[in-house]
């Protein structure tokens, strides 16, 4: 019986042991997974900070603008004795241009104040009581910047692309349309012709005329009968004529 009650006794001596290994180790688990959780949740927590950093930037406050601030702060809550003004008589006349700094509420020296949000209207409307084409430049130069944010590379390689084929359409409708006195006979279209008969009141009646002659060089005429037409006076081809066809 001795013996029985010995290997009982050594068997909960076991059990007990084995026991308080295993609640030691669930603890030392939980614990381990708290401490995982928890550089979790702090590298979460700083990325989310630095993103939220670089998304948006802090107001930085200058160093008038928070000593001034502090004055404020100490005015309202420590209750400085404010130097009072002196108050002028009724019958004093006299105008007094001096002007108080303390009235002085155009300007705010906290940034949530200073620098206010502009409000788009979602790029409809208008605030009253502002010059409209000043409202209009700030909405096109706030979507302009904002569609810069968000274009990829592609898409601004597209952009430089479109605007040089613009100017290229560009200069070749300027080349195009130079004044008929820097093109020559070959580069003389339909515009040019009607621009030059006004020039020189040229009319014509009916279809199927020929073009007027600029110059005496251009009619292809025999060197003789240019000559005798200058000897004649009639230095210029464009003079005021009416043809009838």
């Amino acid at each position: 019986q001795e013996e029985a009650d010995a290997i009982r006794q050594r068997n909960d001596e076991l059990r007990k042991k084995h026991t308080t290994f295993n609640k030691e180790a669930e603890q030392l688990a939980a614990r381990e997974d708290r401490e995982r959780e928890r550089e979790r949740r702090e590298r979460e927590r700083d990325r989310h900070r630095r993103e939220k950093d670089d998304q948006t930037e802090k107001p930085v406050i200058s160093v008038p603008d928070a000593e001034r601030e502090e004055a404020a702060v100490k005015e309202r809550y420590l209750g400085i004795v404010k130097k009072k003004r002196k108050v002028r008589s009724l019958n004093d006349r006299k105008f007094v241009f001096d002007w108080d700094v303390a009235e002085d509420t155009a300007v705010d020296y906290n940034p949530i104040y200073k620098e206010k949000h502009q409000i788009q209207l979602f790029g409809r409307g208008h605030i009253a009581g502002i010059d409209i084409n000043k409202q209009k430049k700030d909405q096109s130069k706030f979507y302009g910047m904002l569609l810069e944010e968000r274009r990829t590379q592609g898409e601004k390689d597209r952009e430089v692309a479109r605007l040089k084929s613009d100017q290229v359409k560009d200069e070749k409708r300027r080349y195009d349309e130079r004044h008929w006195t820097d093109k020559t006979l070959e580069e003389m279209v339909d515009r040019d012709w009607r621009i030059f008969k006004e020039d020189y009141n040229i009319t014509t009646r009916g279809g199927n005329i020929p073009h007027p002659l600029r110059s005496w060089a251009e009619a292809g005429l025999e060197k003789g009968v240019i000559d005798v037409i200058e000897a004649a006076g009639y230095k210029m081809a464009n003079n005021q004529i009416e043809i009838s066809h």
